[in-house]
């Protein structure tokens, strides 16, 4: 259950197994999910550091396998978040809510604000190139 989005940090994560059904079949734990669940280790403020157990007795990966959930790396998000005009008008109509404080607190906002530095770089050596 501390895969299900509750916030309930704990100061040890036992993972019983590194399997997990998708909808479809049994898979291993992709990277990102492994790391995602092993987080919630270590309670914010209490515990100086969180320990994981992988207690899996039954199922138990091969070694490339297991390198791969423990030390690969996790899925790269990106912002789906368009501006529609129906959007904008149900933001209009909210007297609370405006359009650019939506737009300053999205992920594609955060995104970009992060990507600002290399974006300048790249757009500086293109016009010394010029």
């Amino acid at each position: 259950t501390f895969a299900m989005g509750v916030n309930a940090p704990t100061r040890t994560v036992v993972f019983h197994s590194l399997r997990k059904h998708d909808g479809k079949e049994f898979r291993y734990l992709l990277p990102g999910e492994y790391t995602q669940m092993a987080g919630r280790a270590g309670r914010r403020g209490l515990d100086q550091l969180g320990h994981v157990l992988v207690a899996c007795w039954e199922d138990i990966p091969g070694e490339t396998d297991l390198k791969n959930i423990l030390t690969g790396r996790g899925v790269s998000l990106g912002s789906k978040f368009r501006l529609t005009y129906s959007m904008i008008l149900n933001l209009m109509r909210v007297e609370d809510l405006k359009v650019e404080d939506m737009l300053k607190r999205s992920f594609a906002e955060w995104q970009a604000q992060r990507s600002a530095p290399q974006t300048a770089a790249a757009l500086a050596a293109v016009d010394i190139a010029l």
